[in-house]
């Protein structure tokens, strides 16, 4: 009855926006601070009439304007994982899913936080959950990606100890090193939190990162990494690039994501600026961007074009054609873009970060040491110049055998998680 009072208590200070403090300013005009963290609103639960294991995927969305690379690799592990789980649902923490999204999941059925169904694959909304609560059963457990929908899960796991007498086992597929999204804040330390090497299981996406943690002292006893490979679609189309090579035209593809401060917008703008007043040649050369832009954008000695989130064949026609891309990344992770950018032949920029140097993956990306906009400029300006004396030919694929050309999938990384005897 006491938890009851308190998530009505707590919905109802939400609602009359008592969760922020009044202040009054200098001019005397009411203003306020928060005084929650948004991303931790609370994820409460009740017993289900479920019996026997399932696996439960929390995401943020699964809508398309949300749906880049680090939520289809969850997905695709949470496919991967659902063969060696009777029932399975996919539990959305931030928006409702759209027509379109319950379309790509078919499979699933859309079932709402209020009922207990005994069906087998499921789709639950559970962003609006003020009041609410989500049936969860003895054998649940929990595989998650952000940092947020660790912070839920743990806390379902919690109470599954309290009203069952043991937590679900809980899987993290780590993609990033989250804390660094933010400055020194509420959100860092949360996001710090929730790496419980002890305790959850760790899905590293690359090496690299795993080893990135395990320098910050984050050891996970329990640790499972998988390598980025190529959308298959991309490596269709590679294949045509291979058979049927041709110049080059003059355009540079940047990845611009604004709304992302770890791909560093602002400057690689301003090296681009630098190159477009320093490097004569630059004039020949067109600048498109890929990834959220969506209004072309002027920055004096030259224009980026707006292309927007590309779907597939746009993407891969967009890589098979041009000379060269910039993609940078203020974190552990290399990210996608760069690596197939490199596949395609493109000479690509990006930067070195901690024990992070993707020239190491293929001698088409040049990393720069020195993350300032002038040595991004130098850098670009280098690879123009090779371009010309190529006469815009390619230098090189990545070689057949390469790992990042290989099927990929999980299902190598769900057999080795399935012969370790762990409870999942």
């Amino acid at each position: 009855m006491r938890e009851v009072v308190r998530i009505a208590a707590y919905r109802l200070a939400k609602w009359l926006g008592l969760t922020s403090g009044a202040l009054v300013n200098v001019n005397g005009m009411p203003t306020s601070i928060a005084t929650t963290v948004a991303e931790t609103n609370p994820s409460n639960a009740r017993p289900s009439d479920w019996r026997g294991r399932r696996l439960n995927l929390l995401l943020p969305s699964i809508n398309a304007q949300h749906y880049f690379g680090g939520i289809h690799t969850a997905v695709q592990l949470y496919r991967a994982l659902a063969e060696h789980f009777p029932a399975t649902r996919i539990i959305l923490m931030d928006s409702a899913p759209d027509d379109a999204a319950l379309q790509r999941f078919s499979d699933h059925i859309k079932v709402c936080c209020e009922s207990d169904s005994d069906a087998t694959r499921q789709i639950v909304s559970f962003n609006d959950r003020y009041g609410r609560t989500i049936p969860v059963g003895a054998d649940d457990c929990w595989l998650t990606t952000a940092w947020w929908t660790t912070y839920s899960a743990q806390r379902l796991a919690a109470w599954q100890q309290q009203q069952f007498g043991a937590a679900g086992q809980l899987i993290n597929l780590i993609q990033d090193f989250e804390p660094g999204f933010y400055p020194w804040s509420s959100q860092s330390a949360l996001a710090l939190g929730t790496y419980r090497p002890d305790q959850d299981i760790a899905v590293f996406n690359t090496r690299l990162l795993a080893d990135y943690f395990a320098l910050q002292g984050l050891i996970y006893q329990h640790r499972f990494v998988f390598e980025p490979t190529l959308n298959d679609e991309l490596r269709h189309a590679l294949e045509q690039v291979r058979a049927q090579p041709q110049p080059r035209q003059r355009r540079m593809v940047v990845y611009a994501r604004p709304s992302t401060p770890r791909n560093a917008f602002e400057l690689l703008c301003e090296a681009l600026r630098i190159w477009g007043w320093s490097d004569p040649t630059s004039a020949r050369w067109e600048v498109v961007a890929a990834g959220e832009l969506t209004t072309d954008l002027d920055l004096g000695p030259l224009k980026i074009r707006a292309l927007g989130k590309l779907d597939l064949p746009a993407y891969a026609q967009l890589l098979a054609t041009s000379a060269i891309g910039v993609s940078l990344m203020v974190s552990p992770h290399p990210s996608y873009p760069p690596l197939e950018m490199a596949a395609f032949g493109m000479g690509v920029i990006t930067n070195q970060f901690a024990n992070k140097d993707l020239g190491k993956f293929s001698p088409n990306i040049r990393s720069v040491e020195q993350f300032t906009p002038e040595a991004i400029a130098a850098a670009i300006t280098h690879e123009a110049g090779r371009w010309e004396k190529r006469e815009m030919l390619f230098d090189s694929l990545l070689d057949m055998d390469h790992p990042f050309l290989g099927e990929g999938g999980f299902g190598e990384i769900v057999r080795k998680m399935a012969m370790s005897n762990l409870k999942w």
